[in-house]
């Protein structure tokens, strides 16, 4: 996904989402049954406000999250003959702008568009839930998620929905702008009132089965 966001104009809104959607579907697919897949400190902050996950458990996601956040795109400038704190990003590199709008519209684009994340995954692993989900299911769905909201949010924000995503490429390439908190502020509120909102609300309609005590949380994020 940041690869096809770093080409800049060669490539497109529709380029871009469908990297960012099939890349991390993908990604679930293979990591879900080993570490459930926490590739978004948003998501992983969301599960431990719904109480799908311990504090420590959160912690130790979010330091590995932060590990490769920052070993990602230094790999990636060294790939293409770049050097990690030296380079001049374009400004559009890694699809981290905001680009004629207001600093407040794009911090409630990006809290938008992770509270759709939050809420996907939470229905999606929520073991209540009186449906058959086959092993691709969930993969895919938090795929198509993440296609549609990148396909909205790149031509207004670039998209960042990922605290980590949307702030160490430029952190590493020393290129942070005033305006990348919100990249950070808005996906930690959104996880945040997402986690609240879905176990007060949404969560309550599904009452606790004897079956359910069989089935293992998969808590991707």
């Amino acid at each position: 996904g940041c690869g096809a966001a770093a080409h800049g104009s060669d490539s497109t809104p529709t380029h871009i989402a469908f990297a960012f959607g099939f890349g991390i579907a993908t990604a679930v697919h293979m990591f879900s049954d080993v570490s459930g897949a926490h590739f978004n400190p948003a998501v992983s902050l969301a599960l431990f406000v719904a109480q799908k996950i311990s504090f420590v458990r959160c912690l130790l996601y979010w330091i590995m999250q932060i590990l490769g956040g920052t070993v990602a795109p230094a790999l990636w400038y060294l790939l293409n003959g770049e050097i990690p704190g030296t380079v001049s990003l374009r400004e559009d590199h890694f699809a981290t702008k905001v680009d004629a709008i207001q600093p407040w519209q794009g911090l409630l684009l990006e809290m938008l568009g992770t509270l759709m994340l939050v809420y996907l995954i939470l229905a999606a692993t929520n073991v209540h839930r009186d449906m058959n989900v086959g092993s691709y299911d969930v993969p895919l769905a938090v795929g198509i998620c993440i296609f549609v909201i990148h396909l909205v949010l790149v031509p207004m924000t670039g998209c960042g929905i990922n605290p980590i995503r949307g702030l160490m490429p430029n952190v590493i390439a020393d290129e942070v702008h005033s305006y990348h908190w919100i990249y950070v502020v808005g996906p930690f509120i959104a996880s945040i009132l997402g986690g609240i909102t879905y176990e007060l609300i949404v969560a309550t309609h599904y009452k606790p089965s004897e079956a359910d005590s069989k089935k293992r949380l998969p808590s991707t994020g």
